[in-house]
């Protein structure tokens, strides 16, 4: 009996186990295909996006947790997208929703708000990798994978650096002191810059790997 009792709970769990492996390979193969070069593509568009902030778009129409404060000037001229906390518009819908006279940009006091646009770290992010909606940083793992070689030497253009529950950054290259160079959505600078990071900077990050990345020849 209790050899049957065994048998049956350890057929379960492989049972189990294989459903596990079955929808996971399925999510990966329904992810959206996407080149390193693509990904890099769509990062420089949101960082080097050109904008004029109007004085309409330095005002929050609608209710906040704390009381808004635009990063912008009326009459700037930006370069990037504006940070805006829980955003992942692409600079088409960006400029749509400026000239509806939306807020440029927000914080994570301010909460998610329907009344201002851009893009945050993990929004940016699925936006680069072409996701029809965004993953936020503790729920990138669904979509990517930790790779297997050396992130201080090794990691390629269109990966990224991640720590759940804070902040994600991208990847492109490594400058002439072996320091990372990335992309990212930055709340302290307000919108989408390169930047190159230190190791210093990244400790408690975690390299992750989009799962259906195109490799090019």
């Amino acid at each position: 009996m209790n050899i049957i009792k065994l048998f049956t709970a350890t057929f379960c769990v492989m049972v189990f186990i294989a459903v596990l492996y079955g929808q996971r390979n399925q999510l990966a193969e329904n992810l959206t295909p996407v080149t390193r070069a693509e990904m890099l593509e769509r990062a420089k568009l949101a960082a080097e996006h050109t904008w004029v902030c109007r004085e309409q778009n330095t005002l929050a129409t609608c209710q906040q947790s704390k009381s808004y404060k635009s990063d912008f000037k009326a009459g700037e001229t930006v370069r990037g997208i504006a940070y805006d906390w829980g955003g992942m518009d692409d600079p088409a819908k960006y400029d749509q929703k400026l000239a509806e006279g939306q807020a440029a940009g927000s914080h994570s006091r301010h909460g998610v708000t329907n009344c201002t646009t851009g893009i945050d770290c993990s929004g940016f992010v699925s936006f680069c990798w072409k996701q029809p909606r965004k993953y936020g940083t503790s729920n990138l793992r669904q979509i990517a994978g930790k790779p297997k070689y050396n992130w201080f030497t090794d990691l390629k253009p269109g990966d990224v650096f991640n720590k759940a529950g804070s902040h994600v950054v991208m990847f492109v290259e490594y400058d002439g002191n072996g320091q990372p160079v990335v992309f990212e959505a930055r709340g302290g600078k307000g919108k989408v810059v390169k930047n190159t990071r230190t190791w210093n900077q990244l400790k408690g990050y975690i390299p992750l790997q989009y799962k259906n990345v195109l490799e090019e020849d």
